[in-house]
């Protein structure tokens, strides 16, 4: 009866575990301190560059074409500024994305292999035998195949009946709630 539920149980682990971390637990965002203080910097260097437009803006100078040089100069420095702002906030979000995925696929993959070792290692242990008295014609020699044992359900047959029935379950219980 162990097996019974340990494979349920990992199956249901798999099912829904992967899809609680990508969209609750977010791993990145232990990562994020640091690439924050780079942003932080970059903010800061932009609104240095806007304080210095205003200044320009607002200095006097001995003629328009020097004013307007000074200004054109003062604006780039913004652009590039922005520029380099928007360039690190791209990274830090590719960043948090990629791992992200590497966690959302290593929980799925590492619970799949699990689930994949447990049926291997106990692949000619039932996990459970069904009475004679209820009938699983067609599908006997199927539902039991590793094992041998006649009106028995082996551990694959009953792994993949279990991540099934939960995905469907699971999709069906995402899709009302949406």
């Amino acid at each position: 009866m162990t097996l019974f539920a340990l494979i349920a149980l990992l199956s249901l682990l798999n099912t829904i575990l992967p899809d609680f971390i990508r969209n609750y637990l977010k791993v990145s965002r232990l990562w994020g301190a640091r690439n924050s203080s780079e942003i932080r910097h970059l903010q800061k260097e932009v609104e240095s560059a806007r304080e210095q437009v205003e200044e320009v803006r607002n200095a006097e100078h001995s003629g328009e074409y020097a004013r307007t040089i000074k200004i054109m100069r003062a604006e780039r420095k913004v652009t590039d500024a922005e520029a380099k702002l928007k360039s690190a906030r791209g990274v830090e979000n590719l960043m948090r994305m990629g791992i992200d995925t590497a966690v959302f696929y290593g929980s799925k993959v590492l619970l799949s292999l699990i689930t994949v070792i447990v049926s291997i290692r106990n692949r000619g242990t039932p996990v459970m035998i069904i009475d004679e008295g209820i009938s699983l014609a067609p599908f006997t020699g199927l539902l039991s195949f590793p094992t041998g044992v006649a009106n028995a359900i082996s551990v694959p047959a009953w792994a993949f009946s279990c991540n099934l029935t939960f995905r469907l379950i699971y999709g069906l219980v995402k899709n009302r709630r949406a």
